[in-house]
């Protein structure tokens, strides 16, 4: 298990570890990262991340046909849970800190994304 800050800057041998590849694209003079992983079923998982902006982009493909695409700012940390499993996840919290939300993938055996966001102050009646 490994919490990566992204304040500190790119851990590539983590990345590497978790994806079991080479990034698909990279400008680290830009602070930009990005990955590519395909599961047995056929669904492709582009997973790029900008550590100066700290933000993090998820394409999920099926068959070179785009099926959604997610952009997160204000990450912090992303935190590497089973590197075996390539599971990862990460918080999304603005300055506010009235919302959160959690995203979670999990790159094997099938390729899965779960995205949740909890309000974290009471309603008002």
């Amino acid at each position: 298990m490994a919490k990566i800050n992204l304040h500190q800057g790119f851990d590539e041998l983590a990345f590497l570890e978790l994806f079991c590849e080479e990034p698909k694209d990279s400008q680290p003079s830009d602070g930009y990262w990005c990955y590519e992983v395909t599961d047995s079923l056929g669904v492709t998982l582009k997973f790029g991340m900008n550590i100066i902006q700290q933000s993090v982009q998820i394409e999920l493909k099926i068959a070179d046909t785009t099926v959604g695409i997610m952009c997160f700012e204000l990450v912090n940390f992303i935190e590497i849970n089973d590197y075996i499993n390539g599971k990862l996840e990460f918080l999304v919290a603005p300055k506010n800190e009235e919302f959160k939300t959690l995203v979670q993938v999990e790159l094997r055996p099938r390729i899965k994304v779960n995205c949740s966001t909890l309000s974290l102050c009471p309603m008002a009646a």
